[in-house]
């Protein structure tokens, strides 16, 4: 009892040394410095570094009790803000373009036992003169296929004394070679998804037809331009492919499928032409006729055991017998003869990574399944999750039964039985994705393919690097 009696006293006798907290010290802008965001490209905002501190607040407000402030996250000084970007931070405070103003700045840790700023200083920032306005900064736009008369609004501030404007867009932060340099008598015009799919689809543009292309727009007047840096959006082209061979012309959708840190594209419909790339005719007579190359749904079946589902109907596309397509004995094979420019068969390895990716977000391929194909959310003993069914926009539908020994497709039966069957770039064999998913796990392969076997084609684009 004793000695816990003065353990005790002794602890309490202990003098601990009060924290020290240091002051960040401010450096740049000097206190009371005028900036006219009309002559600077950006402003430098700079602190003296504070021990330990890996994460500050730049403060910025319109009081000098900096209430109300805008924050800015920082990692380390100095922190650069461009013109466009303080033009917007003072919009925030209350000062009109064209107009001047105090904004008041100070720093602290973003931590608040941390070190803070004891200084606030100020600024007297006149706006610019007039400031883009829409399409807003890193804005998205998907351009859609059955849409194509909408219009984008590409709209700013007027400028004082000025009647005409001088609206660009290109591809490069700069500017230079400008997709779009169009006068407009506004403060305001349209471009249709037609015009912004022009620019998407003009090789000498550069842009990627599938995927997110960065463009960067801003306003001219006489030789100056309206914001100091140009604002960017994101555009994405139309997700759809015309296929045109003679007097054939089929329109596909396209889907944009996820493959580690990049992107591939797939037909997000199984091929269904009656024509060789060439423009030539498939020999296409029936299912009977032992020289059938290309064999549409309605007539598929051999032997059938069950009537062809009508949803098979819808999504199945054409069968083709590929050992009957080229001569693949030459270097001339049905892949080089069935895939249009710029697209392939796929690899079987195409859909194990098709596969692969799509586990990673579900457990039985949803997210590449057509819904109406599964209307009982059923896959043998497998219970689908209604949610995820064809997130991808794939719209894979069964179309196919492997008939045991026989190593081919004989027999199609309703949908929640079947296999999603596609060819790839083999005579040899075929890829469903069931195998492939299994493959990807490391337990299946191809299996071989009967030279009767009709077997439905979906592509991918390999016309660019997307």
């Amino acid at each position: 009892m004793f000695t816990g009696v003065a353990f005790w006293s002794c602890k309490e006798d202990v003098v601990r040394p009060a924290l020290v907290t240091s002051e960040i010290e401010l450096s740049v802008p000097k206190n009371e410095v005028s900036i006219d965001l009309d002559k600077v490209r950006q402003i430098t905002f700079a602190w003296q570094e504070a021990f330990l501190v890996d994460d500050y607040n730049l403060l910025l407000s319109n009081s000098e009790d900096m209430s109300n402030p805008v924050i800015v996250e920082v990692r380390r000084t100095p922190h650069l803000i461009s013109s466009s970007d303080m033009n917007d931070i003072a919009a925030k405070l209350g000062i009109k373009s064209g107009y001047a103003g105090n904004v008041y700045w100070t720093v602290q840790s973003r931590k608040s036992s941390q070190p803070s700023s004891a200084e606030i200083r100020s600024l007297n920032v006149t706006r610019l003169m007039a400031q883009p306005l829409t399409p807003a900064k890193d804005i998205t736009l998907e351009l859609d296929y059955e849409s194509m008369d909408t219009e984008v609004k590409f709209s700013w501030e007027p400028m004082p004394d000025t009647e005409s404007y001088q609206l660009l867009v290109s591809a490069n932060a700069d500017l230079s070679d400008p997709l779009i340099d169009m006068a407009v008598e506004n403060t305001y015009t349209n471009l249709t998804y037609n015009q912004l799919q022009d620019i998407v689809e003009n090789e000498a543009a550069g842009l990627k037809r599938y995927k997110a292309n960065t463009l960067y727009w801003n306003v001219k007047v006489g030789d100056r331009l309206m914001a100091n840096s140009a604002w960017k959006f994101k555009l994405y082209g139309t997700k759809i492919f015309t296929d045109v061979r003679g007097d054939e012309s089929i329109t596909y959708k396209v889907s944009i499928i996820p493959n580690g840190e990049s992107e591939v594209v797939w037909l997000a419909e199984n091929l269904r032409t009656k024509r060789m790339n060439t423009g030539e005719p498939l020999v296409c007579k029936g299912q009977e006729d032992p020289t059938t190359q290309c064999i549409p749904a309605d007539e598929a079946m051999v032997n059938a055991s069950t009537p062809l589902p009508e949803i098979i109907r819808e999504v199945a596309g054409m069968y083709y017998r590929i050992k009957l397509i080229g001569d693949n004995s030459s270097k001339v094979t049905w892949p080089s003869l069935l895939a249009p420019k710029g697209w392939r068969v796929p690899e079987l390895k195409d859909f194990e990574n098709l596969a692969k990716a799509s586990l990673e977000v579900c457990n039985y391929l949803e997210v590449l399944r057509y819904p109406e194909a599964y209307s009982s959310l059923q896959m043998g003993d497998k219970k689908l999750n209604k949610d995820l069914m064809n997130y991808w926009g794939m719209n894979m539908a069964p179309c196919g039964t492997n008939r045991g020994g026989y190593k081919y497709i004989q027999d199609l039966v309703y949908p929640n039985n079947g296999h999603m069957v596609y060819a790839i770039n083999s005579v040899s064999q075929f890829a469903t994705l069931e195998i492939a998913a299994a493959t990807a796990k490391g337990g299946a392969r191809a299996i071989n393919l009967g030279n009767n076997a009709p077997i439905v084609v979906r592509l991918i684009y390999a016309g660019d690097d997307n």
